[in-house]
Formats: structure tokens, sequence, C-alpha cells
């Protein structure tokens, strides 16, 4: 219910705009390449009107070129190319959308991860993609019709933004291997500070930061870094050393309420 009137499902402009982090987000840096995908498109979702249609479209031509890979017949064969041609546009559409925000985010993050660190580091986000942006589409449909032996064999069809990585990389490491625990946190913490910008900007209103157990493995110079940045920001933690929010928050923070679990 929402202003006495039931609602099945609420828009994302009836939302409250949030940003959340928690420890098992580190999976972003550290596992595989689907979390890092999740990660990009959720932010376009929210910031990108359109691009939540246009990823759920792209996802029912996959499935259908899918389906049609597992059950191969002459049928099939003619069908294939009509969803080479379909998932192919959707897939540039994607791609370059994709392309945009991770060159802004690139552009942008090293700030936030060196003003946390305390001293600087170079930090690079890159898109690791099949093809070229400029000639993503034409490109994905050529490897379309050129892999359909390959991808019938498999079973699945092997190339295109939902089999592409997004790398993160601290002085030209990558930080999925290289990073030390406080380093992959405050590589976290810096996407989320981008996040909060990119979403405030987007729905014309701070969002709400939550953030669970975030002092952890962050040194005193770091978490001090951290509470800098939330300052004007409406800010819930959850935490089970209540002293150190205490410690670090007291003094930078108005209004703090400390509640016992």
């Amino acid at each position: 219910m929402l202003d006495d009137k039931p609602l099945r499902r609420l828009s994302l402009e009836r939302t409250v705009p949030a940003v959340l982090f928690e420890p098992n987000h580190l999976q972003l840096i550290t596992r595989g390449p689907e979390q890092r995908r999740e990660f990009i498109d959720d932010l376009l979702e929210r910031s990108r009107p359109g691009f939540k249609t246009l990823a759920a479209n792209y996802r029912r031509a996959l499935a259908q070129r899918n389906a049609l890979l597992k059950f191969p017949s002459s049928r099939a064969n003619q069908q294939l190319f009509a969803w080479n041609v379909r998932l192919s546009e959707l897939g540039g559409k994607i791609a370059g959308a994709r392309h945009g925000l991770i060159t802004d985010i690139d552009r942008r993050i090293g700030r936030s991860y060196n003003q946390i660190a305390g001293k600087r580091h170079r930090i690079n986000v890159e898109y690791n993609s099949h093809f070229p942006a400029e000639t993503y589409a034409s490109k994905m449909l050529s490897k379309l019709e050129a892999s359909v032996k390959q991808d019938m064999e498999r079973g699945f069809t092997s190339h295109g933004p939902h089999r592409e990585d997004i790398g993160f990389y601290i002085n030209k490491k990558l930080a999925g291997v290289a990073a030390s625990r406080g380093e992959a946190r405050s590589l976290l913490l810096a996407l989320k500070i981008y996040e909060l910008a990119l979403i405030e900007k987007a729905r014309g209103a701070q969002p709400i930061f939550l953030l669970d157990d975030v002092f952890s493995e962050l040194d005193g110079r770091r978490r001090h870094a951290l509470v800098d940045h939330l300052k004007n920001h409406q800010t819930i933690i959850t935490t089970t050393d209540a002293d150190t929010v205490t410690e670090y928050f007291s003094q930078g923070l108005e209004n703090l309420i400390s509640l016992p679990v």
C-alpha cells in the first residue's frame, strides 16, 4: 500500500534509493565474472532508463537461441539466423552501455580509493569485451554465424555480453589475484561511493547508505577516510563492535543512535 493505494510492485521512481555494502560483496572482486556483470548491469538498470527492458529482451533472445542449439533440426537451423541478428543487435546495445559506464568508473574511482587507502595507487577498471564497442553488433553477428556448429556441440551461446568480464586493477595487477583483503575492501568501498554519486544523480535524491560490518579489516586511517565520505549521507551501520562505531562516528556525525542487538 502506498498513499492508501494497492500496488502489485513498485516502479523504480517510487522506491527509496539505497546503496548496500556487505561483506559478501567482496566476491565482486575475488570470484568469477558473473558477479561483476551483475553489478554493472544493476547500476545501469537503476540509472539508465530502458536498460532493464533491454537486458530482459536479451535474456529472452538468448534463451530462444540456446533452445534451438540444444535441439538441432533443419527447422532450428533456419530459425537460428533470425535469432543471431536479434541477439547481436541487443548485445551491441548492452555492450555500448557497459562501455560507457565502465569508462566513467575508471575515470573517477581512483580518487576515492586513494582517499580511503591514504596513499596514491593506480586504479583501473576495464571491460574485457569480445568485440570493439563501435562495431560490436556486426562483429558479434559474424561470430555467432561462424560458431553455430561449436555452439550446438556445447549446447549454449559462447559469445556475447553474457560471457564477458570486467577487470579491476590496482597498480596494474588484477585485484582478484593480487589484492590483500584490506585492498579489496577499500576497492569495493570506492565502488560503492561511486554508486552513491551515480544513483543520486539519476534519482535526484541522496541514497541511504547501508553498511554491514564495514570496519572489519580496515585500519584506522581507512576508517577515518570512510567517515569523511559518509558525512553528507544518511547512513545505517550494523556491527558487532559498538565501541568502534562510537569512536569513529561520534566526532564526525550527528544524531548517532546505538541500538543493542
